[in-house]
């Protein structure tokens, strides 16, 4: 367990497109040194995501700057296909006030951090794998998304 403050200012303007993302590095103090497979004591990176209800959506933890491509994928079963959404091109927020893309659009490329497969991305942002397949496409075809395919 850790203990995370969070900036209630922080949270709310995060939110203000509809998801907060709360990067958090750090290392256990205590790591048990009798346990030669206790890595805790390495640094490592924790996301917490939060909706606009105030729930906390998803969380992910990994050593190092980014989770490998066997972490991302762990939950696919043998066999099966991990599809990781990438943002190719950044977007400033104002694109939600100019009819460019929608809020819910925004909030799901937000969570296209490239350590998120399809499926992640739909548990995080509490839609349905297919809404998310659907709206990943639209995305694609405004050159906003990739979508990379791993074995």
């Amino acid at each position: 367990m850790v203990a995370l403050k969070l900036d209630k200012k922080e949270i709310i303007n995060g939110l203000q497109m509809g998801i907060y993302t709360k990067e958090f590095k750090h290392a256990n103090q205590y790591p048990d040194a009798e346990d030669p497979d206790d890595l805790s004591g390495q640094e490592h990176t924790i996301y917490v995501y939060i909706n606009d209800n105030y729930d906390i959506t998803g969380v992910k933890s990994f050593f190092g700057e980014s989770p490998s491509t066997e972490e991302i994928g762990a939950s696919v079963q043998a066999g099966g296909e991990v599809r990781i959404p990438i943002v190719v091109k950044d977007i400033p927020p104002m694109s939600v006030q100019l009819g460019m893309i929608t809020k819910e659009e925004f909030k799901v490329l937000k969570i296209c951090d490239g350590m998120s497969t399809i499926e992640t991305v739909a548990e995080i942002a509490q839609k349905s794998v297919e809404k998310i397949e659907k709206m990943m496409e639209k995305l694609r075809s405004k050159g906003l998304v990739k979508v990379i395919k791993r074995t």
